[in-house]
Order: structure tokens, then C-alpha cells, then sequence
């Protein structure tokens, strides 16, 4: 199972909270689920990224696109430690198409976030928006006390809520 980093943004409770602005019913996939469901979901969706969950709706996961992206990049050679002072050297010779075609019936999980950062329904819009900057995420979870996905925090809604009150 994953690990869940609420802790990573101390709950501050004070101001909007970020339920105000979050996604209630947000796209997700499946643990179970492999690479060309979450392509397939992230294009039909129009979404860069998605909380992977299991089958109780709770936070596994993380997976983006530029996760995918790493996967399929070129890797020029590969250096694999086989113990003591051993170690093997390989290249990759594989085209990218070739690359693609074993991507696409791997699971999400072997290419996933484990450590997952998410935010509380309860936390200030403020708190919340400090650690998208800081870590430079786009979108965040927002579980509950238990873990399970209650809905997906993104830059663009926290902007909105911003441009909202300044223009209000």
C-alpha cells in the first residue's frame, strides 16, 4: 500500500478551505489498471494526471504524464549492480515504438508515485496553494481522515478562486 503524506502540509485551518475550490468527483484509475487504461482515460478526459485508487476509493498512487514519458524515453545504457564490485553495463537498442508496445500492459503501479502528497477538505485554500508552489505540483488529492479520495485540489482552481476575489 501507498503512503499517504498529509503531513507534509501542517492543517491550517484559518481562511477558505479548500473544498471551496477542489473537484468533488474527480477522474482516477484503478491500481489494477495498466498503462493503456490510464493513456486511454487521460485522453479521453483531457487530464495530465490521476490519483491512482484502489478498489475502496482509496489514494494508492499518483501517475502523470511525464511518468509515462520517463518510461518510454530513450536510455542510452544501463549500469545494473550485481553485487561486490560487479556491474553490468547494457544499451538500449530498443526503437521507441518498441518501448511502447511493452509499456502499454504494464501496470500503473510499477510506474506510479507511491509517496503521495495530498492535502484535507479542512486545510486553507492559502496552505494548500503554498505547497503547490513549493513542490511545483499541478494537482493534488484530498482524502479524508481514512485515506479515501474525496476529491482533487488543481493550480488553475486555487487561480480562479484568487482572480475571483480580487475582481469580486
Amino acid at each position: 500500500m501507498s503512503e499517504i503524506v498529509p503531513e507534509s502540509i501542517p492543517l491550517e485551518t484559518a481562511g477558505t478551505p479548500v473544498s471551496a475550490v477542489m473537484i468533488a468527483d474527480p477522474f482516477t484509475c484503478l491500481a489494477s489498471a495498466t498503462i493503456a487504461d490510464v493513456v486511454r482515460i487521460m485522453t479521453e478526459r483531457g487530464v495530465s494526471s490521476l490519483p491512482v485508487v484502489d478498489e475502496g476509493g482509496f489514494v494508492v498512487g499518483f501517475i502523470s504524464d511525464g511518468d509515462i514519458m520517463g518510461a518510454v524515453a530513450q536510455h542510452r545504457a544501463h549500469t545494473l549492480f550485481t553485487g561486490g564490485d560487479a556491474s553490468m553495463l547494457y544499451f538500449d537498442d530498443m526503437s521507441f515504438e518498441e518501448r511502447v508496445d511493452q509499456l502499454k500492459e504494464r501496470c500503473v503501479m510499477d510506474f506510479a508515485v507511491r509517496k503521495v502528497v495530498c492535502a484535507k477538505p479542512e486545510q486553507s485554500i492559502a496552505r494548500v496553494a503554498a505547497m503547490l508552489s513549493k513542490k511545483k505540483f499541478t494537482k493534488l488529492p484530498v482524502v479524508n481522515d481514512e485515506g479515501a479520495l474525496v476529491g482533487v485540489v488543481r493550480r488553475t482552481d486555487i487561480v480562479k478562486h484568487i482572480f475571483a476575489k480580487m475582481f469580486a
